[in-house]
């Protein structure tokens, strides 16, 4: 294994524990067991820097915590409970989910499963109801993304009542108007195969939204609910989806829309034409 580094350390700190952790779970335990005095001095060292950004948790050798800054008062008298945010979403999901503003949308998918179509349509779905911006990858190109926006069933008007940016990272630098949906395809997986760091690229677009939403596609693989990055994943968002080819799950909806009827683990079938980015033939399935 490579030699650990204060930097990667602090990066990790930074971005990933909610909570109190033990110095060997650091990078989700990757380290090897010879370097763990070399990582007990790092720690030591950062709890006592002029600014820390953990500290011991004493009455426990070896465990720690993340010192957040104080955030300011939060006045919630003045808000209106009883009011979502107005996304809308495929699949007529919002029958089922609240979304509340300052939340996130997962949509997980494994591969050729309809991610990008799901959030595309979501864009054109919302563009006229809502402050709508776009960050994409663009994996397939401007061409390949003006093919599938201009195949819809939904007419788009020159120009479009939305913006597109093209973005490959860092995605919360761009979380800057209020009152705004957030599409954003996608999160990547880190070439440095460092997973955690997808948990924590969701944290930092959350706390950045002001009375607004995010959708944010990850990728999966076909055998699991969760992206990479795991379990992790799920702690932010508002509504998890997953998708495979043919397929859609609810995979965690935090508020219910009706209080009766709880969502979790509804499925729909459907199929996809992803160069005009249709669903149809949509139906709930009650399989495993």
């Amino acid at each position: 294994m490579p030699e650990i580094s204060r930097s990667d350390i602090e990066l990790w700190i930074q971005n990933v524990p909610t909570g109190e952790f033990h110095y060997k779970a650091v990078k989700d335990g990757n380290i090897d067991p010879s370097c763990y005095g070399r990582l007990r001095q790092i720690m030591h060292d950062i709890c006592k820097a002029d600014k820390p950004i953990c500290e011991s948790v004493g009455r426990k050798d070896g465990y720690y915590r993340a010192i957040d800054e104080m955030p300011e008062a939060v006045d919630w008298q003045s808000v209106d409970a009883t009011k979502d945010f107005p996304i809308i979403l495929p699949f007529d999901l919002r029958k089922y989910v609240w979304i509340d503003n300052d939340t996130t949308v997962v949509v997980a998918g494994s591969k050729d499963s309809g991610k990008t179509g799901f959030i595309m349509r979501t864009v054109a779905m919302n563009m006229h109801f809502v402050n709508t911006v776009f960050l994409t990858n663009m994996e397939g190109g401007v061409n390949q993304l003006k093919r599938r926006f201009d195949a819809m069933d939904i007419e788009i008007e020159r120009p479009a009542p939305f913006k597109v940016h093209y973005m490959i990272d860092n995605f919360h630098d761009a979380i800057k108007e209020p009152d705004t949906l957030y599409l954003i395809d996608y999160i990547d997986v880190p070439e440095t195969g460092e997973f955690y760091m997808i948990a924590g690229a969701i944290a930092k677009i959350q706390v950045k939204l002001r009375n607004s939403v995010a959708v944010i596609g990850l990728q999966k693989r076909f055998s699991s609910d969760w992206a990479y990055g795991g379990e992790q994943t799920k702690k932010k968002p508002a509504l998890y989806l997953a998708m495979n080819p043919g397929k859609l799950k609810i995979v965690s909806a935090k508020v219910h829309a009706n209080p009766k009827i709880d969502p979790t683990n509804m499925q729909w079938t459907f199929d996809y034409n992803e160069q005009g980015t249709r669903f149809s033939n949509i139906a709930r399935w009650e399989g495993e």
